[in-house]
C-alpha cells in the first residue's frame, strides 16, 4: 500500500495467511540485505524463530517466522519463501520464541543516540521497566603491513531502565549505577540487595532489583 510515496506498511496476501511487509515507492517488495565478506552475524539469532508482530496500529500478526538484524535494526519476516523486512517505525512491539519469548518494543524516550523507533528486549515490565538493546557494530580492521582489510561484526549489550515519569536511563551492571537510576528508593533497594545478596553484575540481579522497585 502506497501513501503519498511514503514506505509503509502492507498486506501480503496469497495462498496462506496475510501478513505484514514493507512496500518501496514502487510498491515492489524489498529482498532482505545482504552482507558480504563480513565475518560474524548481524542477526540476535541466524535462525528463523516463530513469533508475532504488533503493528504501530495495534494490530496484531501471530504465527509469523521472524528473525531480527540487529546490525540493520531491522525485523527480517519469511513468507512463502520469501523474505521481507518490516520498518521499524511501523511497529511498536515483536515476540520472538526463542528458549522462552522475548518482548521488544520501541516507543520510548530518546537516550544515547537512540530514537524512540529502536527497539529493546523488555526484561522487566512495569511502572519502572529494565530494557536491554543489542546492538552490532562492523568493525574494519587493516592488519600491519597489508592492503586487505576485514570486515567484522562485533556484539555488544547494553541496559537501561525507563522510569515511571517516561525518561529513560542507560545503566552499568554495578549497584552504584542502578540506584543513581532508581535513586527516589535508593535506601529500600539497598537493603533489599543486601538482604538477598544480590550481584548487580549479572542480568538477573538487575531484573530482581527493578523488580523489588515495582513492588513498592
Amino acid at each position: 500500500m502506497l501513501i503519498s510515496g511514503l514506505i509503509v506498511l502492507g498486506l501480503a496476501t496469497g495462498t496462506r495467511a496475510q501478513g505484514v511487509f514493507l512496500t518501496d515507492v514502487n510498491g515492489q517488495v524489498l529482498q532482505a540485505t545482504k552482507y558480504v565478506d563480513v565475518q560474524g552475524s548481524p542477526y540476535l539469532n541466524e535462525a528463523w524463530k516463530e513469533g508475532t508482530v504488533m503493528a504501530a496500529t495495534n494490530k496484531l500478526y501471530p504465527n509469523l517466522k521472524l528473525r531480527y538484524d540487529v546490525y540493520g535494526a531491522e525485523l527480517e519476516y519469511q513468507q512463502n519463501n520469501q523474505t521481507y523486512r518490516l520498518s521499524p517505525g511501523a511497529m511498536k512491539e515483536f515476540r520472538i520464541i526463542d528458549s522462552g519469548e522475548m518482548i521488544f518494543r520501541n516507543g520510548f524516550a530518546a537516550v544515547n543516540n537512540n530514537t524512540p523507533t529502536t527497539f529493546y528486549q523488555v526484561l522487566v515490565d512495569g511502572p519502572a521497566k529494565l530494557l536491554k538493546q543489542f546492538k552490532v557494530n562492523m568493525i574494519e580492521n587493516k592488519p600491519f603491513n597489508s592492503a586487505t582489510v576485514t570486515k567484522e561484526f562485533q556484539k555488544q549489550e547494553l541496559y537501561f531502565v525507563a522510569k515511571p515519569d517516561g525518561t529513560v536511563q542507560r545503566i552499568q551492571k554495578n549497584k552504584k549505577s542502578v540506584l543513581a537510576a532508581l535513586s527516589d528508593q535508593k535506601d529500600r533497594l539497598e537493603k533489599v540487595i543486601k538482604e538477598q545478596d544480590l550481584n548487580l553484575n549479572d542480568e538477573t540481579g538487575l531484573i530482581a532489583v527493578v523488580e523489588r522497585y515495582n513492588a513498592k
